[in-house]
């Protein structure tokens, strides 16, 4: 496996990734952020100074960003599961270390997009049930073990069995995921969720930029607080929201310009018949012209999610029809 530009525009950054293997028939990407954080988490665990990271130790932290890994499969497998259910489409899921980057597109409608927003949350809560059931049952301790502080690992420095210890550590970090994926920042839960609810109040058109803007505001907000009170992982976790925030706009932008050359795309008319034409030259003008008029409606649903979501999210289907478009406006519509 390589590290690879998974996208069709190569210096798109949500494309650079690492193939996983597939998932309930969804293939998954790990994209290179999940890669970054790894080797700075073990960094800091095992050479930086005390009290910069809770977690210490290369094999604990090795344990801890195995069990982020699960807890992020589990939850992304899960709503690319109900988006599909639901009538959207999930083929392949883009990781990185809170979520889903890219990959799962929700049926239309606001509805359904705050049913994907609140999958992850609700397996989050399942998948802490059940390790916070286990772990009380099994260590009568169901204040650190069962519900841990999701700040501090020092429930770690008293002796446990290996195998308690992993499920504590899976527990754990799946409720600081759970929780920093309420932030309502894109691309966290948080911030599907607010798209959702502009799309009901704004329109599809509005949301992502809308959104978008406001995750930037919210970003900056979290910054400062995770500056003032000393939280370095809320800090990068502001810091990369900004950043997809940021590159969300500029995407949404060029998507902009592109549309709005949309009337460009149109073929000409096609020359008027001759009045001595036969039938069924008729009938098959007639089909022509059926078949130009629903290319060009897929043209303007192609063009509208364009200006939505930018050029990167098109399927292989829409970037063909697309190209067909743009070799017939070469050809002069023929």
């Amino acid at each position: 496996m390589s590290w690879e530009r998974h996208d069709a525009e190569p210096g798109n950054p949500l494309g650079w990734s690492l193939p996983l293997l597939p998932v309930a028939g969804i293939r998954f990407r790990l994209h290179f952020t999940f890669a970054l954080y790894a080797v700075a988490a073990l960094l800091m665990a095992s050479a930086g100074p005390a009290g910069s990271t809770p977690v210490h130790g290369a094999a604990t932290a090795a344990y801890a960003l195995a069990a982020l890994l699960v807890v992020v499969l589990v939850r992304e497998v899960a709503r690319a599961l109900v988006v599909r259910a639901a009538g959207g489409s999930a083929d392949e899921v883009m990781l990185w270390p809170l979520g889903s980057l890219q990959g799962i597109d929700p049926a239309p409608g606001w509805v359904a997009a705050l049913l994907a927003a609140v999958v992850g949350p609700a397996a989050s809560a399942l998948l802490a049930a059940a390790c916070g059931i286990t772990l009380g049952f099994t260590t009568g301790d169901w204040h650190g073990a069962a519900l841990p502080d999701p700040i501090s690992a020092s429930w770690l420095s008293n002796p446990h069995p290996t195998w308690i210890e992993l499920l504590w550590i899976l527990n754990w970090t799946g409720i600081q995921v759970a929780l920093l994926s309420l932030i309502p920042m894109l691309p966290l839960d948080g911030g599907r969720a607010m798209e959702a609810i502009i799309v009901r109040r704004r329109g599809a058109f509005d949301a992502p930029r809308l959104a978008a803007t406001a995750s930037l505001a919210v970003a900056a907000g979290s910054g400062i607080v995770a500056m003032v009170r000393g939280m370095p992982t809320l800090l990068s976790v502001a810091i990369a929201c900004a950043g997809f925030a940021a590159f969300s706009l500029w995407k949404l932008r060029a998507g902009d310009s592109i549309a709005a050359s949309q009337g460009g795309w149109r073929d000409p008319a096609p020359p008027s018949e001759p009045d001595d034409e036969d039938a069924e030259a008729r009938r098959r003008a007639g089909a022509e012209r059926e078949s130009r008029a629903a290319e060009d409606r897929e043209l303007d649903a192609i063009l509208e999610k364009i200006a939505r979501e930018g050029a990167d999210r098109l399927t292989d289907a829409e970037r063909a029809i697309l190209a067909r478009a743009t070799d017939r406006r070469r050809s002069g519509g023929r």
